[in-house]
């Protein structure tokens, strides 16, 4: 097996872990992410018209086209593709 990690390399992998589960996004947090850019593009559409509207819409679901293509290029498929990027899109709402 491995060897032991010293003091040093014990406090740095906790560290990694609270890290990594800080940044952890889960689909609800995208659902609340996906309501947010709703609500933005309707105030957008409302305030600044169709035009700025269609702009930020547009932004986002080219983002959400390029993010999915980068999950099928690195192998997922179907529905967990689509989800990926999905979270990979919105789950930013998890961190409000």
């Amino acid at each position: 097996m491995g060897r032991e990690l010293n003091a040093y390399e014990r406090a740095l992998a906790e560290d990694r872990r609270v890290i990594r589960e800080m940044l952890r996004v889960t689909t609800g947090g995208a659902h609340v992410g996906l309501a947010v850019t709703v609500l933005m593009v309707a105030l957008f559409a409302a305030f600044g018209g169709a035009r700025s509207a269609l702009t930020v819409g547009g932004a986002v679901a080219a983002w959400f086209a390029l993010t999915l293509m980068v999950v099928i290029f690195r192998g997922r498929r179907r529905w967990a593709a689509v989800t990926r990027a999905y979270v990979l899109t919105f789950g930013w709402g998890g961190w409000l």
